[in-house]
């Protein structure tokens, strides 16, 4: 131990106002021993340690090295302050619920004389306790048990709604959730859980088929519902929404494959800027006027665009997507001829 124990000892014990007689009593050894340890003539056995830190309150390792650690006083502190916070909100929200619980409740009662919007209430705040209490009693696969119970508790209130409204749109909604969950989570799960190890290099592509896959199903069931319900007699899903859907997918996956081109980051990005001039052409030509829309969709043509006239409802709507096209068109070529001067001097370099 440090040469200044006898004098850190001796200081702890008087600030816990102990005479030598009364700490050697708690300590069952004698006033002789104690002596002994303030003067540096001997010191206390190993297996006194706890006990002599906690009467005279403070860690064992102040106690060894004679010296307060106020770095780690400061952080048991300051924990200490976290829990106390922690635990206050969280009765917080306890007594929150049950209060906001038990009133409506009895409101329900006394004025329907039964319950019905009442399970509206308790299904949104089970909805509300899944985000602000249930993360702190789930220890083990947060990752997955907490969007997984929230997405569980809103298709519970969205099913409660269903029932309340009398209305057959549950399961669009519950399928836009899920669709919302599997976009943000998919390649969180992918690139976080050891399950999808051999799936991480290729994350990116397997995200977008599942997001692929989900979004189909969700405009089917759109369409099913828009029919059923008599707000469009059209098939709109294949005839519309399929083909686009089907061109961005095969699109992006392409753009994804241009981080495995062996060129540098220049020439990579005037490859997709010539990519995504292509599409913003392509688009425009896209037939959707078998779809019932509430106004009419004008045409779009950038060949007949015609600088010397900017008439609106004429010329002005082409005018401008041949600039954004052109402009496009000017940032990919000027990347790629950056990309090419980069090349060959790189590779002039190398010679």
């Amino acid at each position: 131990m440090a040469n200044s124990f006898g004098a850190f000892f001796k200081q702890k014990r008087q600030e816990k106002n102990l005479t030598q007689k009364e700490l050697a009593q708690l300590l069952f050894v004698s006033e002789s021993a104690v002596s002994k340890w303030e003067k540096n003539i001997a010191h206390p056995d190993i297996t006194l340690l706890p006990k002599l830190a906690e009467i005279l309150a403070v860690s064992e390792h102040e106690l060894i090295t004679a010296s307060i650690d106020n770095k780690s006083r400061e952080e048991k502190s300051q924990a200490k302050k976290w829990r106390t916070f922690s635990m206050s909100w969280s009765l917080f929200f306890y007594i929150s619920y049950t209060i906001a619980l038990i009133s409506c409740f009895i409101c329900n009662l006394v004025i329907d004389k039964t319950l019905s919007w009442f399970w509206i209430v308790a299904s949104a705040l089970l909805l509300a306790f899944t985000f602000t209490n249930l993360p702190k009693h789930i220890k083990k696969h947060k990752l997955v048990l907490i969007p997984l119970s929230m997405y569980l508790v809103l298709s519970l209130l969205l099913a409660v709604c269903a029932i309340y409204t009398d209305g057959n749109w549950f399961w669009v909604a519950d399928l836009s959730v899920l669709f919302g969950l599997i976009v943000i989570f998919v390649p969180i799960y992918i690139s976080k859980l050891k399950v999808f190890l051999k799936l991480k290099k290729f994350n990116d592509f397997v995200s977008l088929g599942i997001d692929f896959v989900a979004l189909n199903i969700l405009l089917v069931v759109i369409n099913i519902f828009t029919i059923s319900n008599g707000y469009n007699k059209n098939l709109w899903y294949f005839k519309i929404a399929l083909p686009i859907v089907i061109s961005i997918y095969l699109f992006l996956n392409l753009l994804l494959c241009v981080r495995f081109f062996k060129l540098n980051r220049l020439i990579k990005t005037s490859i997709i800027l010539f990519l995504i001039d292509l599409l913003y052409l392509i688009v425009p030509f896209i037939n959707v006027k078998n779809l019932t829309l509430q106004r009419e969709i004008d045409d779009v043509n950038i060949f007949k665009a015609d600088f010397s006239r900017w008439i609106p409802e004429l010329t002005l709507d082409n005018n401008i997507h041949l600039i954004i096209a052109l402009s496009l068109l000017g940032l990919a070529i000027l990347f790629l001829t950056s990309g090419l001067i980069l090349h060959y001097f790189k590779k002039k370099k190398q010679k």
